[in-house]
């Protein structure tokens, strides 16, 4: 492709650009993520049951909850990674529509457009997918929850 050619479609290219890296970005998450440390996942899991055992002998007993604490959560490498990915992808999404609207090739900004889009499909059908595999697992705890009052 001609310099002249790029230099007409400025905002095609990077959209292309900015889809192609928050696709990326997206499945490097997916593939090859978590990169920071994490807890043992049997850890954590035993951390909530007893957490919903104490709740629930508390309320048993009639004792007053204590009072919710909040954990501020800190900007590690995934919190970072898991917001860059979308952001890329409505940037490449706005540079498309910026694209079409001054009536660049429409080839190359369909392109970027469709990049972006993938890449926020991405992350939506993977925290959707979280979401659901979080709440069966919280109802295969409230299931067993006569084995964990014990």
């Amino acid at each position: 492709m001609s310099e002249a050619a790029i230099r007409s479609a400025p905002f095609s290219y990077a959209a292309i650009g900015f889809g192609a890296s928050a696709l990326f970005l997206a499945l490097l998450i997916v593939y090859a993520g978590p990169f920071a440390p994490q807890p043992d996942i049997g850890t954590t899991i035993g951390e909530i049951a007893g957490n919903m055992r104490a709740a629930a002998q508390r309320t048993l007993q009639g004792v007053p909850h204590p009072e919710a604490t909040v954990i501020q959560r800190t900007w590690d490498i995934d919190r970072i990674l898991v917001a860059s990915a979308p952001a890329l992808g409505v940037v490449g999404l706005v540079m498309a529509i910026v694209a079409f609207i001054r009536r660049e090739p429409k080839r190359a900004a369909a392109c970027g457009m469709a990049l972006s889009l993938g890449a926020i499909l991405v992350q939506v059908l993977l925290i959707a997918v979280l979401i659901i595999a979080g709440v069966m697992l919280l109802i295969g705890i409230m299931q067993n929850m006569d084995s964990i009052l014990g």
